[in-house]
């Protein structure tokens, strides 16, 4: 399906109100509206609510307003908790790396944020360390997680760290070097469940019996905290790696970042520091076509739940309600890839780097490259960071299967089954 398109002017609020005064009477007003896009449905749906209210009697709290701060139901300061998080008690920045390949192909600057040199191979590290060391503060002996690879080695990795004890449910169809890694790191692997639902059914029974602590895999405010350092980074390394590539030049703008969905952790976390710092920087959200729970979500007003196929699920079946409130509110746009796209990032990343992502690491490079050519091609030139999340899941059977169909010039077809045992749990 294809994505909105990222560089087409929006519609104003008037024209899109007044679209919607000519739709047919027999289509509610509130269908109308949810059948908008969502960068002009949310700042149209604001606008009636507050024709709709009543003028406020004083002025609401600003930043300075302590009152207003201490005020239960505040949505979180993301960028204040993540300055404020543990993660840099043990995870160090990340590079960001200029991809030259990609950069003349796309005739742009390209530059990717190598989350797979984290201690865990994947992004997952700092979302989990920052919880993990806020449960130690708080007394907490031993966590539970439901993962299928990249996840369950982060905790596993963190907890060991921390000397937090760490269990890891696995559906019983988790590939064996999976929970071999997993089991590596330190963590208790139990294998149980046809399913991702199955295995979190599971962990909560245990975590009830045995008084563990159940971390929720993304929709938690220190998880994507800790995720929206990733965000912070990227502010801080772009203009100096801009400046080594181009001394002469004045200004340093970055255009847009593209992220993968997953949960959505990282997404929320990266939105919610750039845009604070650069509210111009466009936040590109990047999932597979068949699973784009994302884009659906945003286009509907609303978290929709897709189908979960079983163990070899992709990502999740449905997103949380806080990164579903983030990224409706901060996410620029959606783009959708295919299979053969996802396959060509893992070469085009290899390529110009040496480095082996999993398709799902690899496919934010996907939606820069399908963007770049689909609907960014009129832009002269351009910024672009795409962040390579993970490499945490790569296998020699995979990569001999890959290699073996590229070389023969084949179409990989195959990248959803390895998607499958790559969830973002």
């Amino acid at each position: 399906m294809r994505p909105f398109p990222p560089s087409r002017p929006l519609l104003s609020l008037a024209s899109a109100a007044s679209s919607l005064l000519r739709l047919p009477s027999s289509r509610p007003p509130h269908r109308a509206l949810g059948s908008l896009p969502y960068r002009i449905r949310a700042p149209l749906a604001k606008l009636q609510a507050k024709k709709a209210l009543p003028a406020p009697s004083a002025a609401p709290g600003t930043l300075g307003d302590g009152e207003a701060l201490e005020q239960p139901d505040a949505a979180p300061d993301y960028l204040r908790l993540a300055l404020t998080s543990r993660v840099y008690d043990y995870v160090e920045a990340t590079p960001l790396v200029h991809a030259g390949g990609l950069s003349d192909r796309l005739r742009a600057v390209v530059h990717l944020k190598r989350e797979d040199l984290n201690p865990s191979y994947s992004f997952y590290i700092r979302g989990a360390y920052a919880k993990l060391a806020d449960l130690k503060a708080k007394g907490c002996a031993g966590v539970i997680v439901v993962s299928i690879g990249s996840r369950g080695h982060a905790v596993g990795v963190a907890a060991r760290r921390l000397g937090l004890a760490a269990t890891v449910v696995m559906p019983v169809h988790t590939p064996h070097s999976r929970a071999a890694a997993v089991a590596r790191s330190g963590a208790t692997v139990v294998r149980h469940g046809g399913s991702m639902s199955e295995a979190q059914a599971h962990a909560e029974a245990m975590a009830a019996e045995g008084g563990l602590y159940l971390v929720r895999a993304h929709d938690d405010p220190l998880v994507i905290a800790g995720n929206a350092t990733v965000g912070m980074e990227i502010s801080r390394q772009h203009g100096a790696a801009l400046k080594l590539l181009r001394p002469a030049a004045s200004a340093h703008h970055l255009d847009a970042v593209f992220v993968p969905v997953g949960g959505g952790s990282l997404l929320a976390g990266v939105a919610a520091a750039l845009k604070q710092i650069s509210p111009s920087t466009k936040i590109i959200a990047v999932e597979p076509e068949a699973v784009d729970v994302m884009r659906r979500s945003l286009l509907s007003g609303h978290c929709v739940k897709i189908a979960e196929p079983g163990a070899e699920g992709i990502w999740v079946k449905q997103l949380g309600e806080e990164i579903f409130r983030i990224c409706d509110e901060l996410v620029d746009d959606v783009v959708t890839v295919s299979d053969s796209e996802i396959a060509q990032a893992i070469r085009d990343v290899f390529e110009d780097t040496r480095a082996l992502l999993e398709p799902a690491g690899a496919i934010s490079v996907a939606g820069l490259t399908k963007w770049k050519r689909c609907e960014g091609a009129s832009l002269s030139g351009g910024n672009f960071v795409a962040i390579a999340s993970d490499a945490c899941n790569i296998e020699f059977d995979f990569l001999k299967e890959f290699a073996s169909e590229a070389t023969n010039g084949a179409t990989f077809v195959r990248i959803g089954d390895r998607l499958g045992t790559r969830p973002s749990a």
